[in-house]
């Protein structure tokens, strides 16, 4: 069968209900064939034909218009169980975000009437949340089609029931929603300093394609090609944006030749050269791994972890030139105490974690988070460098704990590893005196991206579970992860 008939075949099936699973036994073929025969013959990559329409469909009419019992966020983790299905918001978009991430960001860091930009706009997700939040909006993206989408599902109207049990229809009051195609590495269309709030969701490089053979979509590039267009977006978003205001983007990492391409930091990293200050670096949960049976035994036998969190930074634009060179400190310079020893104990019999977040409580973070490197990757030969960094013994992990020595290890850690050996350093991200974050693993990453005899095997963040310490509305969020970054020698 040739593969024009193959895609034929495949859209017919999918429209008839199929699921992938089906489509790819029924024709040998996987998710990324699935997904280029529905983008090349729809030009839109949605996991249910069906609910494409043609037409521009009539309004609708929404009852629920809001999540049930919704709080705001107070925690740098976010965790959704529930994708979020009021309004007009699902999930046939392949790849767009929860709304619950638009809602919040929305209502901590903009006002009614307030200007929000989502230059990945997509399906409308954040021009959804937009509309019912009652905020102004532009939405832009590269696919002609998404617009389309997007202006489909803007397209309701709120329906309420009145005492006397009739039905009352409710406009937004006044705002306007703006849905145009562009390209969000050339925003001539947006005056300077004009923007309250920037919430968009960007493509992972390549991983999901959202266009067929379209050379201007972020979606289709590789790694670095992507890496450098995404500069250009920050350097837009900076002049866009007004002082004091703030830019949100939710970015992933991905896992290449069974090594983590930190894609996350690297965007980070761009933002930050633009100009930003980082205001929060939130850990959004995934809940499509799954960490029992096949993925759990393969995650040991192979020796690698289910990706399971993305970030969500949360820049601000501040001319404030003293905060700007705080944003830039060097490692060396961050005020940590030396770290004299690490104690736990050791346990055998702990069960491994398979995902790339461990939740642990704030009791036993640290002895459970220790045994389980230890048994993932030491083989009872392990050192922790705080402990035993005069020790002239190899072992085939080394554990670090970031602290004001780590100029001493930087020159000496690779004298204690064997060959193909272990490194995990355990770190976190640090609230300034000026209330700005300062990412030790994003600079630790940045600073070890030059030694050619280490390559990053995973990037782990460690939920610490503590109840015992709310943030109040409206002030910055709790810090509740640590990560640990596992190198391995060449």
């Amino acid at each position: 069968m040739s593969d024009i008939n193959l895609e034929k075949n495949i859209l017919e099936d999918k429209i008839k209900g199929l699921s992938d699973q089906e489509i790819g036994i029924k024709y040998n073929v996987n998710l990324k064939f699935i997904e280029k025969s529905i983008i090349k013959n729809l030009g839109i990559n949605v996991s249910n034909p069906i609910k494409i329409k043609s037409n521009t469909c009539p309004t609708k009419f929404i009852k629920k218009l809001s999540p049930k019992d919704f709080n705001l966020e107070q925690n740098t983790v976010w965790s959704f169980k529930s994708r979020g299905t009021w309004a007009t918001h699902n999930g046939n978009y392949r790849g767009n975000w929860s709304p619950y991430i638009p809602r919040n960001i929305i209502l901590k860091y903009s006002k009614e009437q307030d200007l929000v930009l989502d230059y990945f706009c997509g399906s409308g997700t954040t021009a959804v949340e937009a509309k019912l939040l009652n905020r102004n909006f532009i939405g832009i993206d590269i696919n002609e089609n998404a617009i389309k989408l997007a202006q489909e599902n803007i397209n309701f109207n709120f329906l309420f029931k009145t005492a006397t049990g009739t039905s009352e229809v409710l406009n937004s009051s006044g705002i306007s929603i703006d849905l145009k195609i562009g390209d969000a590495r050339e925003l001539h269309f947006i005056k300077d300093n004009s923007i309250d709030l920037i919430c968009s969701h960007p493509p992972y490089a390549n991983i999901v394609k959202y266009t067929h053979n379209n050379n201007n979509d972020l979606s289709n590039y590789e790694v670095n090609d992507f890496i450098n267009e995404i500069e250009k977006v920050a350097i837009e978003s900076y002049r866009i944006l007004k002082n004091g205001k703030y830019c949100s983007i939710l970015i992933g990492d991905m896992r290449k030749n069974k090594n983590v391409i930190p894609l996350g930091f690297w965007t980070i990293e761009k933002f930050l050269k633009a100009g930003f200050t980082l205001k929060e670096l939130i850990i959004k949960r995934q809940h499509n791994c799954k960490t029992t049976g096949f993925w759990y035994t393969n995650s040991i036998k192979y020796n690698f972890l289910l990706l399971a969190h993305e970030y969500l930074a949360v820049f601000e634009k501040s001319n404030d030139a003293m905060i700007k060179n705080h944003s830039s400190e060097k490692l060396n310079s961050i005020s940590y105490n030396k770290i004299n020893k690490i104690k736990f104990i050791k346990n055998d019999n702990i069960q491994q974690e398979s995902t790339t977040v461990w939740i642990f409580d704030k009791e036993n973070w640290l002895n459970n988070t220790l045994n389980n490197l230890i048994k993932r990757y030491g083989n009872n030969n392990y050192s922790i460098y705080n402990n035993d960094y005069n020790s002239k013994k190899r072992c085939e992990l080394l554990i670090y704990f970031y602290d004001n020595n780590f100029n001493d290890f930087n020159n000496n850690f690779d004298n204690y590893l064997e060959k193909e050996g272990i490194l995990a350093i355990i770190c976190e991200d640090i609230r300034l005196d000026n209330d700005i974050i300062f990412s030790t693993p994003i600079q630790i990453e940045k600073h070890f991206s030059k030694n050619e005899k280490l390559k990053i095997k995973e990037i782990i963040l460690i939920q610490i579970k503590d109840l015992n310490n709310p943030t109040k509305k409206n002030q910055n969020l709790n810090i509740q992860h640590k990560y640990i970054i596992v190198y391995k020698m060449a």
